[in-house]
C-alpha cells in the first residue's frame, strides 16, 4: 500500500468477515491427499506478514478436499501455536485455503497439518495494525523536494534486513516548463514522520510524467530480490502523448536504484492511471491513451520470482472512462474516486466540465487475482465535489482525498476529505477539512493539483501520509517543492 498514481498499498488487508470455525466433514473423496501438504505461497508473497484478523491466502497441494480435522497453525509465541479459523467451508479446498492472523497469533511459522502430515513452515510476521484517523488532519513540512515537479509519483517501500530501510520515492514528473524529466529521488524515514533530506539515485531510461509507480517486496508479492521500483506507462512530452513501457528498477539492501531494465509493456500506451499490488498481481486502472482521451480498462499482471511480469490479463473495465482520479486498495477491493471522463490535457488548470465525484470499487477473487464476476460497483455515497487530478491514500479501513481541481478549489474549502470503508467495500459519507486542517493554511502555494502522496509507516509503527511537490491552483504552471506531512 498506495494511491492514485504512485500510491502503493503497502499495508495489509483488512480481515473479512468472520462467521463460524467449519470443519468435521469426510475428508475422504476423489481429491484426497496423496501425502503430506504443500504450501507453495501465502498471500502471493515470499516473505508475508498481517495484522492480527488480516486476511491469509494459502496456495499449494495435498490439503484435501474438506477441512476435517485438518488446521492451520500460527506460532503463539512461547513455543505453542493458535489454530486458524475457516470461515466457511468453501474456504478450504485441496489447493487453496483462505483463513485470518488469529487472536494471540505472534511472528514465527504457519504451518498446514493434516492426518498425513504437516507441510514445511513458512515464517509469517505478524504487524502492528496501522492506525490513520484523517478526521483530524494537522500537517507539518518536512524536507522540500530538489526540485520543482508535478506529475510525478510517491511510492514507499521497507526493504528488511537486520535494521529495516524504509524509503519513500519520488519518481519522475514534470519540470516548469512541463517537459517530463527522469529524476529518481530518495528520502528515508526512522521512528517519526519526517523525513531526510532527499538524494538522487539511478535515473530511469526515459523521462515520464503522469505515469503510475509500483514497488515490489518479499512482503507483498512472489519476489526473491530485496525490491524493484516500476514506472508503468506515463506521457512522453509536455502534451501527454503517452507511453507503453514499463520500467523495472532494481533496489539496492540502502533502497538506491541498482539498475534500470524493461518488462512486459503495456497493452495500450496510457498516462494518468492507478496502478497497485495486492498479493503478488500489479494491478492498472483506467488511465488517458493518445489524445489524451480516458479509457475505462482495467488489466492485471502476476510478478515472478525474479520482478518479471506476466502477460497483461483484461478484468472487468470501470463503469465508464476515467483518468486523473484517486486510487487505491483495501481489503481486498479496488477503488477509484473521483477523476475525469473527458479529454483533459494533463497540464491544464482549468476545472473540467467532466470532472466527477463518483467513486467505484471492485472486489478481487481471492482464488485466482481476476476481479469478481460481479465487476466494478458504483458507491451510494459521493465525493463532497466532482475532482481531478487529486491524490487518495487508503489504509486502516480509511481514505484521504487531497487537492486537486473542482469548483471553488482557490479557497481551499474542501482541499481535504475522508470517509470509512465498510468491510462489504461501501464507503461511508465523506466530511471535509476546512481552515487551520489544510495545507494551504499552513503554507502559501499549498493549494495543489497534479500532486503526490502516498501512505508510509515509521520505525514506531504509527502511519503518516506524505504529500510533495504539485502545480498551483492559482496559478496554473507554478510548480512547487514542498513537501508536507500528516
Amino acid at each position: 500500500m498506495f494511491a492514485r498514481r504512485g500510491q502503493i498499498q503497502t499495508l495489509p488487508v483488512a480481515a473479512l468477515l468472520l462467521v463460524c470455525v467449519c470443519g468435521g466433514g469426510d475428508s475422504t473423496g476423489p481429491d484426497d491427499p496423496s501425502g503430506p501438504p504443500i504450501v507453495t505461497s501465502i498471500n502471493g508473497a515470499t516473505q508475508p506478514s498481517g495484522p492480527i484478523g488480516s486476511t491469509v491466502i494459502i496456495e499449494g497441494s495435498n490439503f484435501g478436499g474438506t477441512q476435517g480435522t485438518s488446521q492451520v497453525l500460527f506460532s503463539n509465541g512461547s513455543g505453542g501455536t493458535i489454530p486458524a479459523i475457516i470461515a466457511s467451508a468453501n474456504d478450504w479446498t485441496s489447493t487453496f485455503i483462505v483463513t485470518a492472523v488469529p487472536a494471540g497469533a505472534s511472528t514465527g511459522n504457519v504451518v498446514v497439518q493434516t492426518s498425513l502430515g504437516s507441510s514445511t513452515a513458512v515464517p509469517f510476521t505478524v504487524t502492528q495494525n496501522a492506525v490513520f484517523s484523517p478526521s483530524t488532519i494537522n500537517w507539518s513540512t518536512t524536507a522540500e523536494l530538489p526540485a520543482a515537479v508535478s506529475g510525478h509519483a510517491l511510492a514507499f517501500a521497507q526493504l528488511a534486513g537486520p535494521s529495516p530501510v524504509r524509503v519513500v520515492y519520488s519518481v519522475g514528473g514534470a519540470d516548469n516548463s512541463g517537459a517530463p524529466v527522469n529524476t529518481v529521488y530518495m528520502a528515508t524515514t526512522g521512528a517519526g514522520a519526517t523525513v531526510s533530506a532527499w538524494t538522487a539515485t539511478l535515473p530511469f531510461p526515459n523521462a515520464a510524467a503522469f505515469h503510475a509507480v509500483v514497488v515490489a517486496t518479499p512482503a507483498n508479492s512472489r519476489i526473491t530480490g530485496t525490491g524493484f521500483l516500476y514506472v508503468i506507462g506515463g506521457a512522453t512530452d509536455a502534451a501527454g502523448t503517452p507511453g507503453s513501457t514499463v520500467y523495472q528498477g532494481a533496489l539496492a539492501a540502502d533502497g538506491t536504484v541498482s539498475a534500470w531494465t524493461t518488462v512486459t509493456p503495456l497493452p495500450a500506451p496510457l498516462h494518468s492511471s492507478g496502478a497497485v499490488i495486492f498479493h503478488g498481481d500489479l494491478y492498472l486502472v483506467g488511465g488517458a491513451t493518445t489524445g489524451n482521451g480516458p479509457v475505462a480498462t482495467v488489466y492485471r499482471a502476476r510478478l515472478d520470482a525474479a520482478g518479471g511480469l506476466g502477460a497483461w490479463q483484461p478484468q472487468s473495465s470501470l463503469p465508464f472512462r476515467r483518468a486523473h482520479f484517486g486510487f487505491g486498495s483495501f481489503g481486498g477491493y479496488l477503488y477509484a474516486f473521483g477523476g475525469d471522463s473527458g479529454v483533459v490535457a494533463p497540464h491544464s488548470g482549468s476545472q473540467s466540465q467532466t470532472s466527477v465525484a463518483d467513486v467505484a470499487f471492485a472486489r478481487i477473487d481471492l482464488r485466482t487475482g481476476n476481479l469478481e464476476s460481479s465487476g466494478w460497483l458504483t458507491a451510494g455515497n459521493k465525493l463532497t465535489k466532482s475532482v481531478s487530478k487529486h491524490t487518495a491514500v487508503v489504509a486502516g479501513g480509511y481514505v484521504l482525498i487531497t487537492a486537486g481541481l473542482y469548483n471553488g478549489a482557490s479557497s481551499g474549502s474542501t482541499e481535504e476529505s475522508y470517509t470509512q470503508l465498510n468491510a462489504d467495500g461501501t464507503v461511508s459519507s465523506f466530511n471535509g477539512a476546512t481552515g487551520s486542517n489544510t495545507i494551504e493554511s499552513l503554507v502559501s502555494g499549498g493549494n495543489l493539483f497534479n500532486h503526490a502522496a502516498v501512505g508510509y509507516t515509521d520505525a514506531t509503527g504509527v502511519f503518516h501520509v506524505l504529500v510533495a511537490g504539485g502545480d498551483d491552483v492559482n496559478t496554473p504552471g507554478t510548480r512547487h517543492r514542498g513537501v508536507f506531512f500528516y
